[in-house]
């Protein structure tokens, strides 16, 4: 009980990990995979809409394929075209990986994705930039889930951590025996 009152007074007992303490995340049931190739765009989607489902990142298909291998097929995918990715090849990569599409496009590309589309690869394109409100929105629409109620002091979802940071550029994690150790 005294360890509880130290946390509650003290944000954490005086002998825990010099890691600061981070509070967890809620169990997110809905599994979104994001494929772009580009990593700032990629940065940005997953942090649109990482504080309200759980977010598989990936800039490829391949990539996709061993994410959704090891954590299970994802209820909706984001799918980031370039301008000369050919939209039919991409979506047969993520065949059976989700069971709807959302093709986003730069520019007014949209004829390209349209005429190669069929009605159970994709759900709708949306054109980027895109707002994180935006994208948020469209997700919740395409999932079929009602859009949870606005409250004046919630907590904003798109803060990533330096590790989610460090994946989604590319960079190497830092060695765990290194982070904590004093200089």
């Amino acid at each position: 009980m005294d360890w509880i009152v130290s946390c509650m007074s003290q944000g954490k007992p005086r002998d825990a990990d010099p890691v600061p303490w981070r509070p967890r995340r809620p169990a997110l049931n809905t599994r979104v995979l994001i494929v772009c190739p580009d990593s700032l765009e990629l940065a940005f989607l997953t942090g649109a809409l990482s504080g309200h489902f759980a977010v598989l990142a990936a800039r490829d298909t391949d990539e996709a394929a061993r994410l959704s291998a090891h954590f299970g097929p994802s209820q909706l995918a984001y799918l980031s075209l370039k301008a000369d990715d050919d939209p039919a090849t991409l979506l047969k990569g993520l065949d059976g990986l989700a069971p709807r599409v959302i093709t986003l496009l730069h520019g007014p590309r949209s004829d390209t994705a349209n005429n190669n589309r069929q009605p159970h690869d994709q759900e709708g394109v949306c054109r980027l930039p895109l707002s994180p409100g935006a994208l948020l929105a469209r997700t919740w629409q395409a999932l079929g889930l009602p859009q949870p109620e606005k409250t004046a002091c919630r907590r904003s979802g798109s803060v990533l951590t330096p590790e989610e940071i460090a994946f989604l550029l590319g960079r190497p994690l830092a060695d765990a025996q290194t982070v904590g150790a004093p200089a």
